[in-house]
């Protein structure tokens, strides 16, 4: 059992046969905090009366509830739907993948402009020293899911470039999909190699605590690998966009691709 929050919303989170279950977190009877009680036969038992919870809400034995929220666990990961219903699956998880988590960051910036700088193309050269050696290629097979695939090739001197680019000569191909705004799954192919990293997007305020999943087809010095790679890629981007305020309506044909994206935020509906 623990606490923790899905945007402005506390809930609290706890395992029966399993199975994880995310509750509002307060007694429906006094407004007691659950997360501060425990979980007796598969039931969250509030700490001031002793009032059990089962996973859908209801309350053993009487007829008061709490909220249940949708809650799906994914590659190492507990994604919990803002909303009172799930309206589109979250990524599918890769079979043979072994997943780690990475240590949370929290960025001086707006969760919306970190998912876009995702798909602003036109950074890559500058920020993360990659050129792209063919045009990306943009999907949107429904309105819930933004894809964007491109190959890249590395210009940098740093270790992690020259670590990348002996590892994948040829280029390394880059998968990103953004699934409902706030959560979005890279995949990348790096010669022989596979790896996938999921960045869940939490926001606090203006600023947002980034959640990482990574994962790769092998363990050890292979999983060692993709963490290191994936998070130092990842870091460039702290400096340039602390602060940032998005303009992504330039009308630049460079800016197509995040323009798009934004296009694709825009469509998506505010959650209950």
């Amino acid at each position: 059992m623990r606490p923790a929050r899905v945007g402005r919303h506390e809930i609290v989170l706890f395992r029966d046969q399993g199975r994880v279950y995310a509750l509002d977190p307060y007694c429906a009877h006094m407004g007691a905090r659950l997360c501060q009680g425990g979980v007796h036969n598969g039931l969250l038992t509030c700490p001031l009366h002793g009032w059990q919870y089962r996973g859908d809400g209801s309350v053993a034995g009487g007829t008061q509830r709490v909220r249940s929220w949708p809650v799906e666990e994914r590659m190492g990961g507990i994604l919990v739907f803002n909303g009172i219903k799930a309206l589109y699956e979250p990524p599918c998880e890769p079979p043979g993948y072994h997943w780690s988590g990475a240590t949370s960051e929290l960025l001086d910036s707006p969760w919306f402009a970190l998912t876009a700088n995702a798909f602003d193309t036109h950074h890559y050269q500058v920020v993360h020293r990659r050129r792209l050696k063919e045009p990306a290629v943009v999907l949107e097979p429904d309105r819930w899911t933004f894809s964007c695939s491109y190959l890249s090739e590395v210009t940098g001197g740093q270790l992690s470039d020259r670590l990348m680019r002996r590892l994948a000569p040829d280029g390394i191909r880059v998968t990103m999909t953004c699934y409902g705004g706030v959560l979005f799954l890279v995949n990348s192919v790096v010669g022989s190699r596979r790896a996938s990293l999921l960045v869940g997007m939490e926001p606090e305020g203006d600023r947002t605590r980034l959640r990482l999943q990574i994962g790769s087809t092998g363990k050890g010095l292979q999983s060692v690998l993709a963490r290191y790679l994936y998070t130092a890629f990842l870091k460039s981007d702290l400096k340039p966009m602390a602060g940032v305020r998005l303009q992504p309506f330039t009308g630049l044909p460079v800016d197509a691709t995040i323009e798009r994206f934004a296009r694709y935020l825009e469509g998506l509906p505010t959650a209950p």
